[in-house]
């Protein structure tokens, strides 16, 4: 989760007035009781190798840190074990591949461990444990005191955990003091009491080399258990591609495919920046849609030099890393210079390689091979998901359109007609229909040609004069049709009057082909109107009483008129 700069310096500056006070003070309130170098940096390095071996158990991070940390406590004192343990987690996150804009999380999960140190320290002492002297004997380490160490380490955590969510992250979602993954993290406290024992016990009988006796097996174990991690956190993440894939395929809208997989894959994957370059005219490809985690940042026009896309492209195999930074200005340029890592990968239809989805994050080393596997088979999914939108869309218009004048066509005409009647909210509805005059007579004259652009001509001024007031439709011929919901009588025909205008008032251009000129002639035409529920109750009887007063109305009172059904 990425901060804002004041909060980022507000976590910075307290971090730094706690630790320049709070080291000093516990070093003279507890110094080290044993000051040997080597053991000190002995056990130092165990937590180090310790750190860098973490792994996850049900979306909890285990690390053994604490194991380890009661030992230390319990042979150093809490100044050695609260140092180590801040160097044990910078170590851990340093493995986590933080980016720069994370970089808050170093301070903030000192500032939480070195709590968690002092107040398990603090527990131990008020519940009467002792750490002056290392005994030979398991029975030499008072229990009770030891849980106290632990709960008060879980409490303290979870205390800081809920605190920093509440107070720097307002918003995000409802914080719980209680969530779903608190009894793992729980059972991984108290699971390292056993082996905080062991640790101190092996240690005050055998030493250093007792100490390995038990790190060396956790070590291997934690490796085991990490390996097993990573796989099934493989098939966890596939899952979610392979459901992603079904959702994307299952959408008919590419607009829809574009919303749901922007939606879903910041979620899934880090990506703080996302596009998606489309290669369906190779010589002028251009980005689909972009995504920018800060939602913001200046208009960068795209090049297709200038991205990785383009060589994504023309290999048709998936590119992942951070080149030098000159190598693709557009992702440099776009992210600001913050990228340090990207995935690229081609989508691919039918062996052809339609379009490029290009990842990027603020993280050193971001993607995984797990990452590149997963994003390749979204781009397969993304690809053939939005060429079925497209062929549907390309087919839902050819069965709702004109293909001439590119309005809708009567079917749809009738389905959205049938849609108004049956929907309680529409109270009041009209319907115009019109007719070109003397249409037979610009086809016999000028020919078909010139009659289609005059046909054209019409569909264009009725979108200039209705725009979104209502739905045209070529009803045949050379009959048009308007339906304008929410419209009484008067304002129908006030928006019928405005159309007739529209049409006659300025000539149209047809092309006489035989003597290779440009020509002028005016058009006219006749409009009848009808409103339901007064006029009508079905839409073949509201469309038969437009028809007729347009052609009672208003062709046979002399053409280029508007009539109303009486």
């Amino acid at each position: 989760m990425r901060l804002n700069k004041i909060r980022e310096r507000a976590i910075g500056l307290i971090w730094f007035v706690t630790v320049s006070v709070s080291f000093p003070l516990i070093y003279v309130a507890n110094p080290p009781k044993n000051d040997s170098v080597s053991s000190i940096l002995t056990v130092g390095l165990v937590f180090m190798i310790t750190a860098l071996f973490s792994f996850k158990v049900k979306g909890t991070d285990i690390i053994v840190l604490q194991g380890i940390g009661l030992a230390a406590f319990l042979i150093f004192g809490l100044f050695v074990e609260a140092l180590m343990t801040q160097f044990g987690i910078l170590v851990y996150l340093l493995s986590q591949r933080i980016g720069r804009n994370e970089i808050y999380r170093i301070p903030l999960n000192s500032l939480m461990f070195l709590a968690v140190s002092v107040s398990a320290a603090l527990t131990y002492y008020g519940l009467g444990g002792r750490t002056e002297e290392i005994g030979s004997s398991l029975l030499t380490v008072n229990l009770i005191p030891v849980f106290g160490y632990y709960l008060a380490s879980y409490v303290v955590n979870e205390i800081f955990l809920y605190s920093y969510r509440s107070w720097f992250l307002p918003g995000t979602r409802k914080v719980k003091v209680i969530e779903r993954d608190s009894v793992w993290e729980i059972a991984a406290t108290f699971l390292m009491m056993p082996l905080g024992i062991a640790f101190y016990y092996m240690y005050s009988i055998r030493g250093l080399p007792g100490m390995f006796i038990i790190a060396i097996p956790m070590v291997a174990l934690s490796m085991v258990i990490r390996s097993i991690s990573s796989s099934q956190e493989l098939v966890r993440f596939l899952q979610k591609v392979n459901h992603l894939g079904q959702k994307l395929t299952g959408e008919l809208s590419a607009e829809n495919v574009l919303d749901l997989f922007f939606d879903r894959v910041p979620e899934m994957i880090p990506a703080d920046y996302l596009y998606i370059v489309s290669y369906a005219q190779p010589d002028k490809p251009k980005i689909v849609r972009l995504y920018r985690r800060d939602d913001g940042g200046n208009f960068i026009p795209f090049q297709k030099e200038a991205d990785v896309s383009l060589h994504v492209y023309r290999e048709g195999k998936p590119v992942m890393g951070l080149k030098n930074k000159s190598s693709y200005p557009f992702l440099q340029a776009l992210s600001a210079g913050n990228a340090r890592s990207f995935l690229s990968v081609p989508m691919i239809y039918h062996d052809q390689v339609i379009g490029v989805l290009t990842l990027a994050s603020d993280m050193n080393k971001a993607y995984t091979k797990t990452n590149r596997i997963g994003i390749e088979i979204i781009g397969d999914f993304l690809a053939i998901a939005l060429e079925n939108a497209r062929n549907f869309e390309i087919r839902k218009k050819e069965s709702e359109r004109c293909p001439l004048t590119d309005l809708y066509n009567y079917r749809y005409l009738m389905k959205a007609l049938t849609r108004i009647f049956s929907d309680p909210a529409s109270a009041v509805f009209s319907i115009i229909m019109m007719d070109i005059d003397n249409f037979k007579a610009v086809n016999d004259t000028f020919g078909h040609q010139n009659g289609n652009a005059v046909l054209i001509g019409v569909a264009d001024r009725l979108r200039r004069t209705v725009g979104n007031k209502g739905i045209i439709a070529r009803y045949g011929g050379e009959e048009f049709t308007v339906i304008l919901p929410e419209m009484d009588q008067n304002l129908c025909f006030a928006m019928a009057e405005s159309i007739r205008q529209a049409v006659a008032s300025e000539p149209f251009m047809i092309y006489i082909e035989n003597e290779r000129r440009y020509k002028q002639i005016r058009i006219t035409i006749s409009l009848g109107t009808s409103t339901a529920p007064l006029d009508a109750e079905d839409p073949t009887e509201l469309i038969n009483n437009a028809d007729h007063a347009m052609y009672a109305g208003a062709k046979r009172k002399g053409k280029n008129r508007v009539a109303r059904f009486v």
